[in-house]
């Protein structure tokens, strides 16, 4: 029994650490995250384009962006970063089975748009500039 609670207590803290990948970012980032089941989806690809030429847009409306591929994911859009386990995400967001699903999430952790096709820079940016917190920030003082 003593040495198989270590690896139960193991087993339960990398569980609840998978579970609350997300939890970290909220009223801190705004979240896209890019499911797909197969890393040449023409709509990922073209996604993940898409958000190249908005770098500076996005960074200034503090998006992250998560790709997660299964269970799999990896932050940000660099083509080298690693791959790193990620089961119960792919699960918790899979809810159109659709081999490419777009999620934009609001600082308040709540999906404010979701498609099963690329989404445009500019889409995305006018989106996030009408949420209330953004409006804040980017309207000037009097």
């Amino acid at each position: 029994m003593k040495i198989i609670f270590p690896f139960l207590l193991f087993f339960l803290c990398v569980q609840i650490s998978q579970s609350q990948d997300l939890s970290k970012h909220h009223w801190e980032n705004r979240l896209i995250l890019l499911l797909t089941e197969d890393l040449a989806d023409e709509d990922f690809n073209s996604q993940i384009k898409e958000l190249e030429s908005g770098l500076i847009g996005l960074e200034e409306r503090k998006v992250i962006v998560y790709q997660v591929y299964q269970h799999q994911m990896k932050v940000g859009l660099e083509k080298d970063a690693e791959w790193t386990a990620a089961t119960n995400l792919y699960k918790k967001y899979d809810e159109k089975n659709s081999p490419f699903e777009f999620y934009l999430i609001g600082l308040d952790g709540k999906v404010k748009l979701q498609d099963t096709s690329c989404i445009s820079i500019d889409k995305i940016q006018d989106l996030i500039d009408t949420m209330p917190i953004r409006k804040n920030k980017i309207q000037p003082k009097t």
